[in-house]
């Protein structure tokens, strides 16, 4: 398979798992994946979170990776 290069769009407090994983899987078969977030720059950490449920239908929003 050709080596991809893939740009990847995201927002602040984007869902971790919804990123981290497709990131993660496509790097391991070789693509080259960079994310690309409004307002940031080059180098700027995009702010993640995780939905953890706790029970009776809630949950709570925690910080991501």
């Amino acid at each position: 398979m050709a080596t991809k290069k893939i740009l990847m769009l995201v927002g602040d407090f984007v869902e971790d798992y919804e990123v981290m994983v497709p990131v993660q899987m496509l790097q391991m078969v070789g693509h080259q994946v960079d994310s690309v977030c409004p307002d940031k720059q080059a180098g700027d950490m995009v702010p993640t979170a995780i939905h953890d449920f706790e029970g009776d239908q809630t949950y709570s929003e925690k910080r991501g990776h």
